[in-house]
């Protein structure tokens, strides 16, 4: 779960490339592109494409406009991460990137990575029970997990 906040992530790809041996697996987990959440305040979670996940409700709904609500999911948006939680003492901020799902496929093909499976986890329904907070990513998938194995070298 760090891809997503490397600048030059396709420099990542190629090096992790390098180092693997043919048939080698390479297997990361990224927020899900098309449900990307950005907190924006303290409300709720809006996502690239201006949809909001209302905890309220517990639905999609509308999200008020902003600069980053406007964009395309189909652009790449470099955004900051405000770290507030409970468990951290002293909150911080990162910077992450918005990508789709293309522009992780397109750099692993470029680098000879052949993707394997995709997955989007979700939580069990038992967990979900025991954790209420698991329920928006009971409907809404919050990762995509990739597995892809080294097959040949650079595709340019």
């Amino acid at each position: 779960m760090s891809l997503q906040d490397i600048e030059r992530y396709e420099d990542a790809v190629s090096e992790v490339a390098r180092v693997l041996n043919k048939k080698g697996r390479f297997v990361f987990s990224i927020p899900h592109p098309c449900f990307e959440g950005i907190m924006k305040d303290r409300k709720g979670w809006r996502n690239i494409s201006g949809m909001r996940y209302d905890e309220e409700a517990e639905n999609l709904g509308e999200g008020a406009s902003s600069q980053l609500e406007k964009r395309s999911y189909f652009e790449v948006v470099r955004y900051e991460v405000f770290w507030t939680m409970e468990r951290i003492t002293k909150p911080f901020k990162t910077v992450s990137f918005h990508r789709t799902l293309t522009d992780y496929f397109q750099a692993l093909h470029r680098n000879g990575l052949l993707v394997l499976r995709l997955i989007e986890p979700r939580p069990t329904l038992k967990a979900a029970a025991k954790y209420p907070q698991l329920k928006k990513v009971w409907r809404i998938p919050q990762s995509v997990i990739i597995e892809a194995m080294k097959m040949k070298g650079k595709v340019r």
